[in-house]
C-alpha cells in the first residue's frame, strides 16, 4: 500500500480500497490478456478514485530500468574498447597456449596480437599459469 495518498480533486486523504486485477495489451504468443495487479484508492471525501501500481512493481520496474541502463553502459564501453583496439569484437584463440580470448595481451601465457591482423606480436610463455 506504500505512502498515503492525496485526492488530486479536493486535496483529502485516499484510503486503500482494494487490489484490482487490471488486463493488458492481447500477447501475439497466447490467446490470453496479461493481467497485472493495481491499487485501487478511493477518497471517502469526494468519492474520486485512483489507481495505483503497487509498490512492489514499482520496485520491480526500478530493478529492470536500471538492469538495461547497467547493460547499456556495459555494451558502449565494449563498443568503446573494440573501437581503441583494446579488445576484439570476436573471441579468438591465443596462438600460444590455445586460451580463448578477446583481450590483446593473454592473460594466461602474455602473449600480445594486433587486433587488426590478428598476428601475434609478443609471444607469449606456454609454461606460464
Amino acid at each position: 500500500m506504500g505512502e498515503k495518498k492525496t485526492c488530486p480533486a479536493c486535496g483529502g486523504a485516499m484510503e486503500y480500497e482494494r487490489l484490482v486485477r487490471m488486463e493488458g495489451l492481447p500477447d501475439p504468443n497466447s490467446d490470453h490478456l496479461p493481467a497485472f495487479p493495481m491499487e485501487l484508492h478511493i477518497c471517502p471525501k469526494c468519492g474520486r478514485g485512483e489507481l495505483y501500481l503497487p509498490q512492489e512493481e514499482l520496485e520491480r520496474r526500478e530493478t529492470e530500468r536500471r538492469e538495461e541502463e547497467e547493460d547499456r553502459a556495459w555494451l558502449l564501453g565494449f563498443q568503446e574498447r573494440v573501437k581503441a583496439g583494446e579488445i576484439s569484437s570476436q573471441i579468438f584463440v591465443c596462438p600460444t597456449c590455445g586460451y580463448p580470448r578477446r583481450e590483446r595481451k593473454c592473460p594466461i601465457c602474455g602473449s600480445v596480437v594486433n587486433l587488426e591482423t590478428m598476428e601475434e606480436t609478443c609471444p607469449g610463455d606456454p609454461d606460464r599459469k
